[in-house]
């Protein structure tokens, strides 16, 4: 290898040194040492702990909440997913024709996107519990264990839809004008148009939102915990507030590792699939 090479190299890595160095202390590290907890009884205070092999995932599949978890969790992703894609699809297209003002809009939709998650959550609490009852006569969804994941959905929908517009936005800018033009002489209407010409090339902004969205929702923690602490009763439970609960409040952390462990499984398995399913659709278009 060339000196001038040699230096280059050792150059870069000085650079990325930092990061893989803070990425290996950071994550790596207590990714593994979780593994060795899971299949113990630690209950995250002793100095001491016991190995119980595959206990905890057999008394993970016995646990009735875990179904609970399960289900709130995919309840939500569902919600989240498809009302932020479809809503920010449907903006985009709105206002990629001749709007009055849709730079501004644009930049209004993007707002909500700077606030943090646990903000978005104390300021929909506060909209549920002051707004509704005053002004709409209508109870907070947060206090319904019927209506409390949409009403948490609902947080996200608000905040995360101009982001997921951006990149929308992005994919329909690329879309030649020039297709869209002949489809309207070939006498094609707006729909048609749409569905067409704009959607199929939009179609890797799609892949890249529904799975951006799909693993937010499998792994949501923060609106549920800020906003109901996974209640009322354990409602608004997920998967991510399951594990927090056992590792931390219940000093269980043996086991709410081995939840952890599983959860991060479905989650790069169900993600998996659906963006090469996707990527294979990306294709056929």
């Amino acid at each position: 290898m060339k000196k001038g090479k040699w230096r280059n190299r050792v150059a870069w890595f000085s650079f990325l040194a930092p990061a893989m160095i803070l990425f290996l202390f950071v994550v790596v590290v207590p990714f593994i040492q979780g593994i060795g907890i899971a299949f113990t009884d630690w209950n995250g205070l002793s100095p001491t702990s016991n190995f119980i092999g595959l206990k905890n995932l057999k008394y993970l599949a016995a646990d009735k909440q875990t179904m609970n978890a399960i289900k709130n969790t995919l309840y939500y992703t569902v919600l989240t997913c498809v009302g932020v894609n479809v809503l920010a699809l449907a903006i985009t297209v709105g206002l990629d024709s001749k709007v009055w003002g849709r730079k501004f809009l644009r930049s209004v939709m993007f707002l909500p996107i700077i606030a943090s998650l646990v903000i978005t959550a104390f300021i929909w609490g506060r909209i549920y519990g002051d707004v509704f009852p005053v002004n709409f006569g209508l109870a907070s969804p947060l206090t319904s264990t019927t209506k409390v994941i949409p009403g948490i959905a609902l947080m996200c929908i608000w905040r995360d839809t101009g982001l997921a517009m951006v990149i929308y936005n992005a994919g329909i800018q690329s879309v030649p004008e020039e297709l869209k033009e002949a489809a309207r002489i070939d006498g094609a209407n707006g729909y048609q148009i749409f569905w067409n010409v704009t959607f199929p090339m939009l179609a890797p902004a799609f892949t890249t939102c529904v799975t951006l969205w799909l693993g937010y929702g499998l792994k949501i923690f923060d609106y549920p915990r800020v906003a109901t602490n996974g209640g009322p009763g354990k409602a608004s439970e997920t998967i991510a507030i399951f594990v927090y609960n056992h590792f931390f409040t219940n000093n269980r952390a043996g086991y709410g590792q081995m939840a952890a462990i599983v959860m991060l499984i479905v989650v790069v398995i169900i993600t998996s699939i659906v963006t090469k399913l996707l990527r294979r659709r990306e294709v056929q278009l």
